[in-house]
């Protein structure tokens, strides 16, 4: 049933009674929002009390303020219908109120039965107006739900690809001004359940705690008045980001964050590490946002996990930022890696521990990640060295995906040995393969046309894109950059002196779609730019088939 609001205003207070016993007598559907005896005190009420309303009955003519003027300063406020109550003599006054269009009109002394039949023929209207508002806002929320999904797939696709062009900033068009607050939940268990569950148990257990985060989403965003999206990021990790248009809407983000902690912790078998990030105003910094937020997390390898890090706490690895490795790590690395490459686990397993002993006593996740990395690298250096790089490509990823996984300082020293120690059976000594830099030089060579990306690069030598930088770097003196830049310009010479395509078709055969800057690089290399290196090198038809 369609309730009815309805407002009276008559400075007449019999008139005024009489008018709501009448509207009363109509039906429960018709509710009085308020009764008036002057137009200003409707109108204050509507701007003071937020009064609102679907009917308006008004005399045309009263003190302070008269039926026209409360009409049309209310219509600027609020959407109603109106009927007028005026005597014989006010025909003028009623003319006006039709063209400032009124539902309609009753004369004084209002009849019983045609006020009855004017009601009815209001209530249709309104019940028509509220069928078609409801319409309007069901085709809202559907465009609503349609853009909040639209957006919740940009945001998980950029947090994914970390290569996205700078001229594809213009997602952030999509979502609205205000500020910013970027959440990051990881559960701890991810290595220790490992064994305890299976495939079926984690898809289900996930699936129970992004149902968690969403309700208790949901109940922080309409208790604080601001709009949040929530998705899923790798394995047990999700990501959360906040917006309002008032930065102080955003001050009790610490708070949600506990409570979703001890919520995750109660009703699942895992505990959680969050990680809640400073307000910012620029979704274009989204990326690096995201990527403060997983080195926050990386506190729990030494705090430990089942907490909430604040983006305050960052700032002290500002002040700690590492000063070299340690005399002492750097030892007990060599010593690791040499035992490794002889095959003596025992060996191995002792150098690993006074690594790790020299490992503890860091006090910023920066030292800790830079101490594992130098670990790890030499540990596949040498593995590579020994033509072991295609026995298992994943275990590249996976080994310096630890650091980020870990949930304390036990995990990450149980989970590099295992990996040591799995990567030294797996190791076969056996020479014939082909060496790593070779075929990635040959791949180049074969696609200087296409996008070439680093991480398209180090997967055809299945190495992990940033260990691939260094190693390349290592091998050959230059940076891969550098290589497939000489690369390009070295077959566009080519080009220029054999062929005489023009020079924008040899700059898009070389990879470079913008012809100006393909010129520009040109001539830094060779001195000269395109054409006025083929006009001093360019060989005739005959020379080059003389050759």
């Amino acid at each position: 049933m369609t309730q009815i609001k309805t407002v009276i205003v008559d400075d007449e207070g019999r008139i005024r009674r009489g008018i709501e016993r009448m509207v009363r007598a109509l039906g429960e559907e018709w509710e009085i929002a308020g009764t008036f005896s002057d137009g200003l005190e409707v109108y204050e009420a509507v701007l003071n009390e937020s009064l609102s309303f679907d009917l308006l009955i008004s005399d045309i003519r009263m003190p302070e303020m008269d039926g026209l003027s409360l009409n049309k300063k209310l219509k600027s406020h609020l959407s109603f219908l109106t009927i007028f109550i005026s005597g014989y003599d006010d025909f003028e006054y009623l003319q006006a109120a039709i063209r400032d269009g009124a539902a309609n009109y009753l004369l004084k002394p209002v009849d019983k039965e045609q006020f009855a039949v004017q009601m009815n023929e209001v209530k249709q209207k309104i019940e028509k107006i509220h069928e078609e508002k409801q319409e309007w806002q069901a085709v809202q929320e559907k465009a609503s739900q349609l853009e909040h999904t639209k957006q919740l797939q940009l945001l998980s696709e950029i947090t994914w690809n970390e290569e996205r062009d700078i001229a594809y900033l213009d997602w952030t068009r999509q979502f609205p001004g205000g500020c910013y607050q970027l959440l990051h939940v990881s559960i701890d268990q991810v290595f220790s359940k490992t064994k305890e569950f299976l495939t079926e148990d984690w898809h289900k257990w996930s699936q129970a705690v992004e149902v968690l985060l969403e309700e208790a989403a949901g109940d922080h965003l309409h208790a604080q008045k601001i709009t949040g999206w929530q998705w899923r990021g790798s394995r047990l990790n999700y990501w959360m980001l906040l917006n309002a248009a008032d930065p102080g809407s955003l001050a009790e983000t610490g708070k949600f964050a506990e409570k979703l902690r001890v919520s995750i912790q109660k009703r699942t078998p895992f505990t959680a590490s969050i990680a809640a990030g400073r307000e910012f105003y620029d979704l274009a910094s989204f990326g690096s946002r995201k990527n403060e937020l997983l080195a926050l997390l990386q506190f729990r390898m030494i705090q430990g996990g089942n907490r909430v890090f604040q983006a305050d706490l960052a700032e002290g690895m500002k002040a700690q930022e590492s000063k070299g490795i340690s005399p002492a790590i750097l030892k007990h690395t060599e010593q690791a890696v040499y035992s490794f490459e002889q095959g003596k686990e025992e060996e191995l397993l002792s150098a690993l521990n006074g690594f790790f002993r020299e490992v503890e006593t860091l006090s910023s996740p920066l030292m800790v990640n830079e101490a594992v990395y130098y670990m790890l690298v030499g540990i596949v250096n040498c593995w590579i060295e020994n033509n072991g790089y295609r026995e298992d490509p994943d275990l590249l990823t996976g080994a310096l995906q630890i650091t980020k996984q870990v949930a304390n300082f036990t995990q990450l020293k149980e989970e590099v040995k295992r990996w040591i120690l799995q990567v030294m059976e797996k190791m076969e000594y056996a020479g014939g393969q082909p060496n790593p830099v070779q075929i990635a030089k040959e791949w180049i060579k074969q696609h200087l046309s296409e996008n070439i990306t680093i991480k398209k690069i180090a997967r055809q030598v299945y190495m992990n894109p940033n260990y691939f930088c260094d190693y390349f770097k290592n091998q050959t003196g230059e940076t891969i950059l550098d290589y497939v830049t000489a690369a390009r310009l070295e077959k566009a010479k080519e080009l220029l002196e054999t062929t005489d395509e023009k020079v924008y078709d040899i700059a898009s055969a070389v990879g470079y779609q913008d012809t100006k800057y393909f010129s520009r690089l040109f001539k830094q290399w060779a001195g000269q730019t395109p054409s006025q290196f083929r006009e001093q090198h360019f060989k005739p038809a005959g020379e080059k088939s003389g050759r």
